[in-house]
């Protein structure tokens, strides 16, 4: 049967083009349907006897849901406590959490390590993430490392120790002599890729609630960021950094890549520098790092690091904490998302639901009045640097 034109008449009332399928039917089944009502019935073996044949999935697409629908994190599974319940009882030496009046500090704490991700440190983001969520008191997060690195990203002791614990190495860090049983390899490797699944996926979401926070985050780069620890300085709003530290992206010299961190860092620093990182490797310089817009201010030392605070601090003082959060929010939700009317009436909404609430109520009022609204009353508590 001859091919037959279609005009652009003729495809919208056929359902092609900008009419989306219908719910709970894939957009195969949808194309098959048209073309039958051209005379043309793909059958189930159409393409038996080609040597090439795409694998095909079914998937439809009217059932991913926009962040504004069911929020990320909810989409993203649900949460628990991995270390530490509360901030009262927090008591993960790894992950230091510090609450102040109007401010928290994270501080990584394995200088010995480099401050690599480890249990430790994994865990402690994923609770000081989720306990600081709710705590609306506090206006401004600061996320630092103690030691000369910020964080040199995964911790190859620890990935060892799931191997171990997996049954893929020894004790001792070597190959078991011989081969072991088959039933052994299969269960260790099912073991490791699902435990990598899962290492990822959990990182992703904390990733995630990290770059979320309510709070206005700061980074505070003591020293250079490799691999995972170069993603939580994406997943700040604002980076100061040491002169002397760098940043790095190697995961390609051993045949892996920066995954999970890579939403984040492309929102950073954009698709053509994130290629020139991820793809080089370079050990990009904190002057490059400004350039391409990792980085927001440097300072000569870690203990300049509380006047720089400070100087933001006085900045977010002045401003409504719930409106600062809504509207990181929203920046996050209409990421990447094309202009639809589903787009445009949730910023209507978010607009109007910011606009009728208390906090806008108490900032218009303390405007006409002439008086300080009441979130400049209660004054950031900004810590002064230890380090000498």
């Amino acid at each position: 049967m001859a091919p037959q034109v279609v005009s652009l008449e003729e495809a919208r009332a056929l359902g092609l083009g900008k009419t989306p399928p219908k719910s709970g039917v894939s957009e195969f089944e949808t194309e098959k349907a048209a073309l039958k009502a051209f005379g043309i019935d793909l059958g189930e073996n159409h393409l038996d006897g080609y040597k090439y044949q795409p694998q095909r999935i079914d998937r439809n697409t009217t059932l991913v849901k926009r962040p504004w629908e069911i929020p990320m994190l909810e989409q993203l599974g649900p949460e628990s406590v991995m270390k530490c319940k509360d901030y009262e009882t927090w008591d993960n030496p790894e992950f230091h959490l510090e609450i102040r009046e109007g401010i928290a500090y994270c501080t990584l704490n394995r200088p010995d390590a480099n401050n690599a991700m480890n249990d430790g440190i994994g865990g402690g983001l994923h609770d000081a993430c989720r306990i600081l969520r709710e705590r609306l008191d506090v206006r401004i997060v600061v996320f630092t490392g103690n030691g000369r690195m910020f964080c040199a990203g995964g911790d190859p002791k620890s990935f060892q120790a799931a191997q171990r614990q997996a049954g893929a190495i020894g004790g001792d860090g070597a190959g078991p002599q011989g081969p072991p049983p088959g039933i052994v390899i299969a269960q260790s490797g099912t073991m490791l890729v699902e435990g990598n699944k899962m290492s990822a996926a959990g990182f992703a979401r904390d990733m995630y609630n990290m770059a979320t926070l309510p709070q206005f985050t700061i980074c505070c780069m003591n020293g250079s960021a490799m691999g995972g620890g170069f993603g939580l300085v994406c997943a700040c709003d604002y980076v100061i950094a040491t002169k002397q530290a760098h940043a790095t992206l190697s995961e390609v010299k051993l045949g892996v890549i920066p995954a999970v961190i890579s939403p984040h860092v492309s929102r950073t620093i954009g698709t053509a520098n994130c290629k020139r990182l991820f793809c080089t490797a370079e050990n990009a310089n904190m002057q490059t790092a400004m350039e391409i817009g990792l980085v927001h201010k440097i300072v000569d030392h870690p203990r300049d690091f509380s006047a720089a605070v400070r100087e933001v601090a006085q900045k977010i003082q002045l401003l409504a904490p719930g409106a600062v959060g809504a509207t990181k929010q929203v920046l996050m939700d209409c990421l990447n998302q094309p202009i639809s009317n589903s787009l445009i009436e949730y910023t209507a909404k978010e607009y109007l639901r910011l606009r009728r609430g208390k906090e806008c109520e108490a900032g218009m009022e303390s405007y006409k009045s002439r008086q300080k609204p009441p979130w400049v009353e209660k004054v950031i508590d900004v810590k002064e640097s230890e380090e000498k």
